[in-house]
């Protein structure tokens, strides 16, 4: 199953223009200008900066795009997952952090559909791999 998540470009654009304006006032200090230019073009490159996960019987995919061009892509076959740690962020928020053998862990949080953590899990029990939810997180489970 295939699960998409995006960053909330309307925010994030309105933000990076509204910082914009603002400091064009004092664009007559040249290191005031450049800080303001460079921390424009790194909101919007995040604004529209895309998540993919893949979730198979025995391989998950990883996949950021920018602009939709692949900048980063990672394959784990199910033997490299050393355990899946089911937790909470916000107030409402479900998170999965994916410990790999080699490579950095993989954080699985706020993507669409909602069902991903449901087959991460299903994932994990037929592939035998240890997970843990932790008290947190089984509090959102049971609120529904």
């Amino acid at each position: 199953m295939k699960y998409d998540r995006t960053t909330s470009r309307k925010l994030i654009l309105s933000l990076a223009f509204l910082g914009l304006a603002v400091s064009i006032p004092s664009w007559h200090i040249p290191s005031v200008k450049w800080i303001w230019l460079t921390v424009f073009v790194f909101s919007v490159c995040n604004a529209f900066i895309t998540y993919h996960v893949v979730i198979n019987k025995h391989t998950i995919s990883y996949t950021i795009k920018l602009f939709g061009l692949k900048i980063y892509n990672k394959k784990i076959i199910h033997t490299d997952v050393i355990k899946i740690t089911f937790k909470r962020i916000g107030w409402n928020a479900k998170l999965a952090v994916i410990k790999v053998r080699k490579g950095l862990s993989i954080r699985v949080g706020e993507f669409k559909p909602n069902d991903v953590y449901k087959d991460l899990i299903v994932f994990c029990e037929e592939n035998e791999i240890p997970y843990k939810k932790t008290k947190d997180y089984k509090i959102i489970e049971n609120m529904g």
